[in-house]
């Protein structure tokens, strides 16, 4: 039997990407400074996978709504 998966505290970039409603690509571009405007996401990297933690992007986020990000 399949169990569904719990809710993690550490996620990959497919899954981060995932939760914040983005494309991997953009997600990837945000971490390597390449959006103008966007400060880079946390992440740490083991090897070529790319993982960030769910505290991480919720700091992003909270950043990003004090510094007045350009909103639709």
């Amino acid at each position: 039997m399949i169990q569904p998966q719990q809710p993690t505290s550490v996620m990959t970039l497919q899954q981060a990407a995932s939760y914040l409603q983005i494309s991997k690509a953009h997600l990837s571009n945000v971490i390597n400074g390449k959006v103008a405007g966007v400060t880079p996401v946390r992440c740490f990297r083991m090897g070529r996978r790319i993982l960030i933690k769910r505290e991480w992007i919720e700091e992003w986020l909270e950043v990003a709504d004090r510094t007045g990000l350009p909103q639709c």
